[in-house]
């Protein structure tokens, strides 16, 4: 049976157990990953099988805040992240991981916020691991540019995503998507719910700006450092990513072309996307044109 137990959603041990109800419909929920089973800081998510295989496998995705608590942290940024995938869906963009329903759902007596949305075959960082990043250049580039495309979109809707990271991108039908938009801000909110000082994404992909708003927000230490997470932050995220990709480690530190392993104008394009200070980053518009003759010369 399943429960509610140390802000967690928790599966029974049997199967035929394993049922809620959405819709007048009874599903089954099963673990989406073995090694992660309660995977996401602020969410529980699960496979949702229909048992009458009217629908292919989803994934639903419920907040580990009950309704029942109030109006909470957790809950706003999930209703924020239902609105922006209401949004993605609605626009229809193809690089944004696939909406169908939103809703509440009953589990162990509390009303619980759900999203339902496509299931992927596997993220970023299993499948580069599982291949072991034996990729060519052109591969490597088209999946960057995939992946660029999906952030272009986010950013149509004045979206910043502030969670890049490798396994927040997800591969369905041998395209990739962004997922997981539960640190998503729109640019012209009236309020923010983060804390002054919070982290704002996943150690090792964080922007300055984002590590700055961690350690520098509002004390007293007599410097001004940018704290203002925006779309340039998400370029810095992106050029992390980037490296990721060619070569399977992490940019840190003062970088010189020395570090980096694979072509010399490739690498250029991400350490302008790696530039402390945002003004120096280009802007999505610039980072296209700044792409265009490699996507040429590599013939992607």
């Amino acid at each position: 049976m399943i429960k509610f137990n140390h802000e967690n959603i928790q599966l029974g041990e049997d199967p035929n157990e394993n049922y809620i109800q959405i819709e007048d419909g009874d599903f089954r929920l099963q673990t989406l990953d073995s090694h992660e089973p309660h995977k996401g800081a602020s969410s529980n998510l699960f496979v949702l099988i229909d048992p009458d295989d009217e629908y292919d496998d989803r994934v639903i995705k419920i907040c580990k805040d009950p309704l029942d608590y109030g109006n909470t942290k957790r809950l706003t940024r999930f209703k924020r992240e239902i609105r922006a995938f209401q949004l993605a869906s609605k626009k229809e963009l193809p690089n944004i991981i696939e909406f169908f329903s939103s809703g509440k759902v009953e589990i162990d007596g509390l009303s619980f916020l759900y999203i339902i949305m496509e299931k992927a075959e596997e993220d970023l960082k299993s499948f580069l691991e599982r291949n072991q990043f034996a990729f060519t250049v052109n591969q490597k580039l088209a999946f960057c540019i995939n992946i660029l495309n999906g952030v272009k979109q986010l950013h149509s809707l004045k979206i910043y995503h502030r969670d890049i990271k490798h396994d927040n991108i997800l591969r369905v039908d041998n395209q990739f998507k962004l997922g997981d938009l539960g640190l998503a801000k729109f640019q012209n909110e009236d309020f923010s719910i983060d804390k002054d000082n919070e982290k704002i994404g996943p150690f090792g992909w964080l922007s300055p700006e984002a590590t700055n708003k961690m350690l520098t927000y509002k004390k007293k230490i007599g410097f001004l450092y940018d704290c203002d997470i925006n779309f340039k932050s998400d370029i810095f995220q992106l050029g992390k990513l980037f490296w990721y990709i060619f070569q399977g480690n992490l940019p840190v530190g003062q970088l010189i072309q020395a570090d980096y392993k694979f072509e010399a104008d490739i690498y250029e394009v991400i350490a302008l996307m790696l530039q402390y200070e945002k003004p120096r980053r280009p802007s999505m518009g610039e980072l296209e044109a700044l792409l265009e003759p490699l996507l040429l010369k590599y013939a992607v």
